[in-house]
């Protein structure tokens, strides 16, 4: 209807025009349902640098490109031109102008021969990996493009359209669209609409995946409109709080924004180390080295299993075991000692000369070891038992040593967790840790999402006091991209929204975590900003000059930006001086907190079988009232009379009783998230013994801690930076465009290596020994050209100019591996016959 509505306001006849007008109204009165909104007449878009010439559709350089003019004549730089649509004087009238007033314009849909103008490039790894690629165009004629050597072999599109807020942060036909525009939400819609349809031609079928942000302005419309266009896609939303303190905009304090995510074929989402929405602080990692002395139960008493309580001598210098001596139960059976005893303790002794440690007990008693000797000496080989120094030791032992459980030495065997080598060589295990595994939540609440913290932040760091709205967290697109293609690391990924260039920041960090060699192509206009235009306009400047072009986005934020992240320092030579949060952690040892309560008589704590209720619940009530003063620990934890507390869901223990000090190591035995211990003791030695006991028993705590990268150590990569342009097809097909389409075909290559030049006119080939491509170009040279393609082993396209099609496929058949096109044919057709729509004038 918006159409139909644009041209009866041409209409000349102002009864015909109302007369019309009425039937229309009456027509839009009737509902439809789903998806609803005026298609538009097609966006145009000016192409400065494109020669005035006769034939050419154009519009005044700082007028409303809607106002069409066909171009007549040309003369002395006086263009004579007829209006087609769009102004106030009547259609067909004509009026003269200079040229340099003047700006070429395509239509949407118009069929257009794009070309790459290189304009400049930054190279700071190695030339072989795919380089980046910044596009310096209007979106939709670069997605065109981009049809051509990409269709169906992205796996990933990441953009971050304008929101549509009514805030005239993006046009539509070079105006501003506000709230005010009661079109707003269609043109929107057509804009969005035009862009996804060839978007989704660039998507791997059988594992594409589409994400787009949005907020809440749009995003009912925009669920539907995906629906409509991936309809074969498994949608799902993402909710990411991305400003803690909120906007209020007169209602509710909005916090977030959307994303959705199109699954094509079988892609689903790659799982990592963070769900984004459970409490994640600094997590610790899994503990593998437990206490061989078995501290409580009935297997605890060397009564009872005098087996597993024998000497095990230890060489001082290289930590080793040097040998196991005579087990309590054998000693009973020589006729040594008397019996079995709880209360036996062993006279000094030394095997070979060598000290030996027994299980004591931290109150002196002996207990048992978790294995007997066979089984010790069969897991110290395999590397399993540690050995380490220690100070006043139960017992006098100055050794302490721990072993692997078996359900984690099952892991190791298995692979789950990863073995990174043995201390000293043959000495025990290294253990990694097993990664995390979990796909990310459908609300994602991170610190460093926030888009005010981290995106302006980052971008300040970079490129000091720029003037661009709503930067991005970079960790908030990386968080997205690893979600899409965190188990691809050779993806190829595309944001046709590129803005200040945070998805190749984005890119390059995601890369850094997993040495992964992604690449990605950006696309962004080269928009002045409303206040900077009226500024140059004010100056006599006009668009498409060089002045107005340096002050555009992509020349003064995307460009610099994303020099400046990949070489680490400005043009002046300055540093940057910011660090990234990389997303990997680092192992990092911290002792746990032990704090002794003693300014209380213990007895107060403590109930006598014997107590009444009344006596009882006094107990229970000054348990509760000292649990109530420790961080980490709730009352209701307190259930009744207690000897002390161990809970798998709190970070922190209490002993009210040291003489249940055996059954409180046992029940801590394998808690190792517990990181503060609270002793109910007045004897500072009971304290210090218990300290060690744990100690010993838990080990130090190993936490996670996110690594940070300095900005000043940049990335190994490199960039291209082209603007599109278009080319008169008749100059293609005659040859004499190829320098202009070479990029192209180097992209289409897979954008490896160096990116050659075009050679002279009567060159033969081209054969760029580092790019996986060669081009023939002329055809009497087929015979050495062959001979050339089959001395390669890298190649993977081959570019052929040529007229006869027969040529063509019997290469193609000979070589199968290799993609063969046909120059100029496949290039032009592909614009004329797969990209072209008709326009509506």
């Amino acid at each position: 209807m918006a159409r139909i509505e644009e041209k009866i306001a041409e209409i000349a006849d102002p009864a015909l025009r109302k007369s019309i007008a009425e039937e229309v109204t009456k027509l839009k009165k009737h509902t439809r349902f789903g998806l609803v909104f005026e298609e538009h007449q097609p966006e145009v878009v000016p192409t400065f640098g494109k020669r005035v010439k006769r034939g050419e559709r154009v519009a005044k350089k700082t007028g409303n490109l809607s106002e069409i003019w066909r171009v007549i004549s040309v003369k002395n730089d006086v263009a004579v031109c007829e209006q087609e649509r769009g102004g106030e004087t009547e259609a067909g009238m004509r009026e003269a102008f200079p040229i340099q007033q003047l700006v070429v314009v395509r239509s949407m849909g118009e069929t257009i021969y794009p070309s790459l103008t290189p304009i400049d490039s930054v190279s700071n790894g190695d030339p072989l990996k795919p380089h980046h690629v910044l596009i310096e165009a209007d979106n939709y004629h670069a997605l065109q493009l981009l049809v051509f050597p990409y269709e169906g072999k992205v796996d990933c599109i990441y953009i971050d359209p304008p929101y549509n807020t009514g805030a005239r942060d993006w046009k539509y036909n070079n105006d501003y669209v506000d709230k005010n525009d009661q079109w707003q939400h269609s043109k929107w819609l057509t804009f969005m609409a035009k862009r996804l349809k060839l978007a989704k031609r660039l998507l791997n079928p059988e594992n594409g995946v589409l994400i787009v942000t949005i907020d809440e302005h749009e995003v009912n419309h925009l669920g539907m409109l995906l629906k409509r266009e991936f309809p074969e896609a498994r949608q799902q939303m993402v909710t990411i709080v991305n400003n803690g303190a909120g906007v209020s905009q007169g209602g509710f304090y909005r916090v977030e924004e959307y994303a959705f995510f199109c699954f094509l074929g079988g892609a689903k989402p790659a799982p990592g180390e963070d769900d984004y929405l459970s409490e994640q602080a600094i997590e610790p990692m899994s503990q593998y080295w437990f206490s061989l002395i078995r501290y409580g139960g009935v297997n605890a008493l060397p009564s009872k299993r005098a087996n597993l309580v024998y000497p095990i001598a230890i060489n001082q210098t290289t930590l080793e075991i040097a040998a196991v001596g005579k087990s309590l139960k054998r000693r009973v059976e020589e006729g040594k000692v008397a019996s079995a005893t709880n209360d036996w303790l062993p006279d000094d002794e030394t095997i070979d000369g060598h000290p030996v440690i027994w299980p004591f007990r931290g109150n002196g008693s002996m207990a048992t070891w978790q294995m007997n000797e066979e089984t010790l000496i069969d897991l110290y080989k395999k590397g399993f038992v540690r050995i380490r120094h220690q100070k006043k030791g139960p017992g006098g032992n100055k050794f302490s040593i721990s072993y692997v459980k078996s359900g984690h030495r099952s892991k190791v065997e298995s692979g789950e967790i990863p073995t990174l080598g043995r201390e000293d060589n043959d000495g025990p295990l290294i253990l990694g840790q097993i990664p995390r595994n979990v796909v990310a939540k459908t609300v994602w609440r991170r610190a460093k999402h926030d888009a005010g913290k981290w995106g302006s932040r980052v971008l300040r760091e970079i490129l000091g006091d720029v003037a661009f709205d709503y930067a991005k967290s970079p960790y908030a697109v990386l968080d997205c991209l690893a979600a899409a293609v965190g188990n691809r690391p050779n993806a190829l990924i595309v944001d046709f929204f590129s803005g200040s260039g945070t998805t190749l920041l984005a890119t390059e960090l995601l890369n850094n975590r997993d040495g992964g060699r992604r690449h990605c192509l950006l696309v962004t206009n080269n928009e002045v900003s409303v206040e900077k235009s009226t500024e140059l306009e004010l100056q006599g400047m006009q668009p498409g000059c060089n002045e107005w072009e340096t002050h555009g986005v992509c020349r003064s934020v995307t460009w610099p930006r994303s020099k400046f992240t990949i070489l680490g320092q400005r043009d002046d030579g300055t540093k940057l001086s910011g660090e990234y949060l990389t997303g990997k952690s680092t192992d990092v040892e911290k002792t746990r907190e032990f704090t002794q309560i003693g300014f209380i008589d213990p007895a107060n704590f403590l109930a006598s079988p014997g107590f009444s209720d009344k006596k009882k619940n006094t107990v229970i009530n000054l348990q509760k009232q000292l649990v109530k003063l420790i961080d980490g620990l709730p009352q209701s934890l307190v259930n009744g009379a207690m000897d002390f507390i161990v809970s798998k869901n709190h970070k922190a223990s209490l002993l009210f009783d040291i003489d249940r000090a055996d059954a409180w190591l046992e029940a801590l035995d394998g808690q190792d998230h517990i990181t503060d211990f609270y002793i109910v003791t007045q004897s500072k030695k009971i304290f210090d013994i218990l300290k060690d006991q744990v100690t010993e028993l838990l080990g130090p705590m190993i936490l996670k801690e996110e690594r940070k990268r300095s900005m000043a150590d940049g990335f190994s990569a490199n960039l291209e930076y082209f603007r599109l342009d278009f080319l008169d097809p008749q100059e293609v097909q005659m040859g004499r465009q190829f320098s202009a389409i070479l990029p192209i075909l180097w992209m289409m290559a897979g954008a490896r290596g160096p990116r050659p030049d075009a050679p002279n006119a009567h060159a033969p080939w081209l054969l760029p020994e580092d790019c996986p491509f060669v081009v023939l170009m002329q055809e009497t040279r087929f015979k050495e050209f062959i001979r050339h393609v089959e001395s390669r082993t890298d190649l993977t396209h081959v570019f052929i100019v040529t007229n006869s099609q027969n040529t063509i496929y019997k290469l193609r058949h000979e070589w199968p591996e290799l993609r063969v096109v046909q120059l100029y044919k496949d290039y032009l057709e592909n614009f004329r016959i797969n990209l072209s729509e008709k326009p509506t004038q």
